[in-house]
């Protein structure tokens, strides 16, 4: 059941199914089933290694068959995963590759998880019933711990990129970033992945749990100190800022660092021969704020009944209802509109709409029964047609072997006679 029982490297890199050539981009081990993940273009299949005929694999595990709710739950990561590359969330193989190893990561490092569902193993009868709430279940088990960057913020001077962040004492610490690539955001995102120390429900805490981490092992600080400035230097910053002393500023002379305790900005010094000027450094907050009304919105996938109902079910905050009523209206069944009307703030045109909608689907419904029964009714007559006709040909074939049983009796007593 450890998500390390396998390494990449028993991993077949491809995988030919059903005539096709799949990349194998990540594995997944639950209580029974263990399934490799394939990818074809954009196409993303799990299969279970039950099913994988000519595979050598060297396991440290038996393998075994996936039950009903394990299927289920397969599905759900599957239909996620398909969501993600349509949105373009992975720029290459590789993010996708360290998103699949995460969950199972996540999924063997969460007990509860594989505990509950060992409770329906073999099952299929309730996994059936409760389809929904298992559905529900998985969305809310399976969403990413919360991440709240909003204190934490990149800068740049010079030609380096520089990471500030208060500690849990509200000291302001500098990290040198300059030999990353990657925003500050995506390095926090993934190195959450890395540990369940960076996944508690408060997603400050995560955030500084990450910060402190990243400062312990991986960047260089840029230490801040009060008594940085030489006398032309301190004179230029109080000057240009009158209610400034020297206790104030907190900085570091040779990275030309400079920290405005009363206004929490970063500053630096410009000097040119003798003039010397200080200017406000700008900082980068986290770079998908700006962006957090597009990307935080569910995307409309087409029409899939047990989909649509899941994003219904528990009233998805950042569901755009106006783009999805406008996408789904013609298919939504009485059941998903009643969801709609009672998890969300509506306006008073998409109530319209979708009060119509429920009327016709009613009528519709009534009139689906009455052709059901109609044509149940016609099976009856003809059944009952069936077996009146058997009784008369049978009563026929009576009364003409009574009527020639008399006539031959009559025809012997002639001869007789």
């Amino acid at each position: 059941m450890c998500y390390n029982d396998i390494g990449d490297s028993m991993l077949p890199s491809r995988v030919i199914y059903k005539g096709n050539i799949f990349d194998t981009v990540g594995f997944i081990k639950l209580n029974n089933g263990s399934f490799l993940i394939l990818k074809n273009n954009d196409e993303i299949i799990s299969l279970d290694l039950t099913k994988a005929q000519g595979l050598s694999l060297n396991l440290k595990f038996e393998v075994k068959e996936a039950t009903k709710v394990e299927n289920v739950l397969i599905d759900y990561i599957t239909q996620a995963l398909k969501n993600d590359i349509k949105n373009g969330k992975y720029k290459d193989k590789k993010a996708l590759m360290d998103d699949i190893a995460s969950v199972n990561r996540y999924i063997n490092t969460h007990p509860e998880l594989l505990t509950n569902m060992k409770e329906l193993d073999f099952r299929d009868d309730l996994v059936d019933k409760s389809i929904l709430q298992l559905l529900s279940y998985f969305d809310e088990v399976m969403a990413p711990s919360p991440l709240d960057l909003e204190g934490i913020t990149s800068f740049e001077i010079g030609d380096k990129d520089y990471i500030k962040f208060k500690d849990e004492n509200g000291q302001v610490k500098i990290l040198d970033d300059s030999h990353d690539n990657r925003n500050f955001v995506e390095q926090f995102e993934n190195k959450q992945d890395e540990s369940q120390s960076f996944q508690s429900n408060d997603g400050i805490q995560n955030a500084l749990e990450i910060a402190k981490d990243t400062l312990k092992f991986e960047k260089k600080e840029v230490p801040l100190e009060t008594t940085v400035l030489d006398n032309n230097l301190e004179n230029t910053i109080i000057n240009n800022q009158p209610t400034l002393g020297n206790d104030n500023i907190l900085g570091n002379s040779d990275e030309k660092i400079f920290y405005n305790q009363n206004d929490d900005k970063i500053m630096t010094i410009e000097q040119n021969g003798d003039d010397v000027s200080i200017k406000e450094v700008g900082e980068t907050k986290n770079v998908e704020e700006k962006d957090a009304d597009i990307t935080s919105k569910v995307t409309c996938p087409p029409y899939d009944e047990v989909t649509v109902t899941l994003l219904l079910f528990k009233g998805q905050n950042n569901l755009d209802v106006d783009l999805f009523i406008n996408q789904y209206l013609d298919n939504l069944t009485v059941k998903q509109i009643e969801l709609l009307m009672s998890n969300y703030s509506l306006t008073p045109e998409q109530m319209t709409k979708l009060t119509e909608q429920k009327k016709a689907r009613e009528i519709s419904n009534k009139q689906n029964e009455n052709t059901k029964q109609i044509e149940k009714d016609k099976t009856l007559v003809l059944k009952k047609n069936n077996k009146a006709a058997f009784i008369d040909s049978l009563l026929l074939s009576f009364i003409i072997g009574l009527v020639w049983g008399i006539y031959l009796t009559f025809l012997i007593i002639i001869i007789l006679s």
